[in-house]
């Protein structure tokens, strides 16, 4: 019996191969298979999806009379640029009698080798090859001799058809429908795609309309009297009952209505935000009490154990966070690490773990061995079999299992390249470290009826200890506890004269003061923090989240400046005109995933398949009778040559870039800032008004129930000089904060 074993790429087939063969036919990569003689094998590839749904089954022309477009069987044509592999497999799976279904582990993997198989006829038997752990030669000559029957797989495959076949019907329909009612251009709608669009400009228009809310925290200096060194901090926080008698930030924001209740503070756990009214009284009650007493002194050992391996998704948001890199670029960069370095694992997974199986274990082993020196490895070794399902999980792999390092990078990679591997590679290290230890020392102290808490964080290892955790990675010694805001900078403390206290010493106020502080809007989405909420959402894959950014930076639906991705024109007026379809809504989205995910799982064949692609279809009809009647305005975009001219003017004067590319959006700015060569010499405070300017300007003139004069809204300088008037006019105070170190 000859059979095929048909894998999703070529670098896995060379895996398979390296296995099971003995002698490998070298020029495997011309022919488009590996040949197997006295195996009687042959091993070949595809190369992500060969087929797609021909777009013939649709009408060519666009119009409303057309819709809602809902084919009963669907047309498959072979992708142009993949049609030689396609031509490879057709010819082999005329020689063999079985062929082994190789791709990868997941829906989409089911769904490229049904179709091909599909598109030939075939009609011998099927087997699948199934796993996640990393593809070991132990690994891979196990599972084939444990193959499964196909048949036990339809319903993925089912599962899979119903998503492909889900995205093409609200594509076609919807995008034809709103493109036909903007009378402009292409307007696309996608299920995952079109949700992702409305993130970004619901997060847009909180941060746009958002008011600052002020607040008071105020903060008390204690310790011993005669001794200025001897001395902590704290923030007072009140009680249950308390906060019936005073006014807190919490309430003034219940008091107002939803939509404007988005006001955001740091923490709360550690200090209560008050209104001016109750930080008067309370400064009021605390002026003249100088002694207080410590109720509470408590030290509480914390362990933080080191974080999970890298997923895609993961790499992408740190990478981000980090470098600034876009999610395309890392995705890019991880797969040339992959494909041509060969010395990182497969990059498209949503995995943070490893199989728990031996032949994984002995994997990282050997891995380790090569990427560190003797005394590191000897240190980490000893810590595999701890790690226990911290790392090794095999009922949370997925497709594919944790992005980990295969070998040292070479040292003609670029900057780049380096950063990317490095990111992976500290995690897989790390994994391996010891937690790392600290202590915090907790002190309730009551003056007057009021307590203050303190959270003081001390270090407990040294340093060589220290060198042992995986937090050693990240920061020098010292550092490690220098990101906390709200707790005591342990730099400057007597620890002697902390530790000395207990509970019922008197200690005496040095200091009382509170802080003025408004509340922060929700920041702008970054590419990190879009992908995190598309992970949480279920919106796209970790190989598709990359390239749905993308798509709407292409469709001109949202553009990046700096870390921040916001709508354009174009991108609000589509959101606002699907605002009655659930198309546009991630939760949307969600529901459909578990109905794909309840095919699979409860085992619904093509039954479950009919009754989702009916769903779906009552769905878009019901969509389109809706928006046939809406109103939507034309956004017409701004040339190549005006957008690029726009951007040279932003470097020039060293401004921000219209983030919107429509035609009245470019042509605005450019009128504002291209002036005659005498008035460019004019001061940079002629520009209007900053965003950051006016929020905080809208926060005094709320507080001084006023409004802010037209004349302040002409430039940045006029800006600035009332706002200084409205300061003194309010009593605002700035408050010296401790930085980041």
């Amino acid at each position: 019996m000859k059979r095929l074993i048909l894998a999703e790429k070529p670098s896995v087939a060379r895996d398979i191969a390296s296995a099971l063969c003995k002698n490998v036919n070298k020029d495997a990569s011309k022919k488009g298979y590996f040949e197997c003689k006295e195996e009687n094998l042959y091993i070949t590839w595809a190369i992500g999806h060969l087929v797609e749904i021909d777009d013939e089954i649709a009408p060519r022309k666009w119009s409303l009379e057309d819709l809602p477009i809902l084919p009963e069987t669907f047309k498959y044509r072979v992708i142009d640029k993949t049609a030689n592999q396609f031509k490879v497999i057709s010819k082999l799976l005329k020689e063999v009698d079985e062929v082994v279904i190789a791709t990868d582990a997941g829906r989409e993997g089911e769904l490229i080798a049904r179709l091909i198989l599909m598109l030939n006829h075939f009609r011998g038997s099927v087997k699948r090859f199934w796993t996640s752990d990393a593809l070991t030669k132990e690994v891979i000559i196990r599972e084939m001799n444990n193959l499964k029957d196909a048949s036990l797989f339809d319903s993925l495959y089912y599962s899979a058809l119903a998503r492909s076949h889900a995205d093409w019907i609200v594509g076609i329909n919807l995008t034809r429908l709103m493109t036909v009612k903007a009378g402009g251009g292409v307007w696309s709608v996608g299920r995952v795609q079109t949700p992702t669009l409305k993130l970004i400009v619901d997060r847009y228009k909180e941060h746009k309309e958002f008011v600052p809310k002020e607040y008071y925290v105020i903060k008390g200096v204690f310790g011993d009297k005669e001794n200025p060194s001897k001395s902590y901090t704290g923030l007072l926080i009140l009680d249950k009952v308390q906060e019936k008698l005073y006014k807190t930030l919490k309430d003034a924001i219940e008091e107002e209505e939803e939509n404007q209740a988005k006001s955001k503070i740091t923490a709360t756990k550690n200090f209560t935000p008050l209104l001016e009214e109750s930080k008067n009284r309370i400064m009021e009650k605390l002026k003249n009490i100088e002694e207080a007493i410590i109720k509470d002194i408590k030290i509480t050992k914390r362990k933080e154990n080191p974080p999970l391996l890298h997923s895609l998704t993961s790499l992408q948001r740190e990478a981000n966070r980090i470098y600034g890199y876009s999610s395309m670029r890392t995705l890019n960069i991880a797969q040339k690490l992959y494909e041509t370095y060969k010395c990182l694992s497969y990059p498209r997974t949503d995995s943070n773990y490893l199989g728990e199986d031996e032949e994984t274990k002995k994997l990282v082993k050997d891995l380790l061995k090569k990427l560190v020196d003797k005394n590191t490895f000897k240190l980490l070794s000893e810590n595999i079999n701890k790690a226990g399902k911290r790392v090794f999980d095999s009922s949370k792999l997925t497709d594919h299992h944790a992005l980990i390092p295969f070998g040292p990078i070479p040292e003609t990679a670029s900057q780049e390249e380096k950063n990317i591997y490095n990111l992976v590679f500290r995690r897989f290290i790390g994994a391996f470290m010891e937690p790392y230890e600290y202590a915090t020392i907790t002190i309730k102290t009551l003056l007057g009826e009021f307590i203050f808490l303190s959270n003081i964080n001390v270090e407990t290892l040294s340093k060589e200890e220290y060198q042992k955790t995986y937090l050693s990675l990240y920061k020098p010694y010292k550092e490690a506890l220098s990101d906390s805001d709200d707790e005591e900078d342990s730099n400057n403390i007597d620890f002697d004269y902390i530790k000395s206290l207990k509970p019922e010493d008197k200690v005496y106020k040095k200091s009382l003061e509170a802080l003025q502080k408004f509340t922060k809007p929700p920041a702008l989405y970054t590419e990190g923090t879009l992908l995190k909420t598309m992970e949480k959402l279920g919106l796209g894959t970790p190989a598709t989240r990359a390239s749905i950014i993308e798509t709407l930076l292409e469709r001109k639906y949202i553009s990046r400046i700096d870390k921040s991705l916001l709508p354009t024109r174009k991108g609000e007026e589509l959101i606002k005109s699907l605002k009655d379809s659930d198309v546009s809504k991630p939760e949307m989205t969600t529901v459909w995933e578990e109905e794909l995910d309840r095919i699979y799982k409860e085992r619904k064949s093509k039954e479950g398949y009919i009754r989702f692609m009916h769903n779906i279809k009552e769905f878009v009809s019901d969509n389109i009778d809706r928006l046939k009647f809406v109103e939507m305005q034309k956004v017409p975009m701004a040339t190549k040559k005006m957008i690029e001219f726009a951007r040279s003017l932003a470097r020039a004067k060293n401004i921000k870039p219209p983030h919107s590319t429509d035609y009245e959006t470019v042509k605005a700015f450019i009128e504002e800032h291209h002036q005659k060569k005498e008035e460019d010499v004019e001061d940079s405070n002629s520009n209007l008004p900053t965003e950051k300017q006016i929020s905080f300007a809208k926060a005094l003139a709320q507080k001084l129930n006023q409004d802010i004069p037209k004349d302040a809204m002409s430039s940045r300088k006029a800006m600035s000089e009332w706002i200084k008037s409205a300061m003194k006019q309010s009593g605002y105070k700035k408050s010296n904060r401790r930085g980041k170190k």
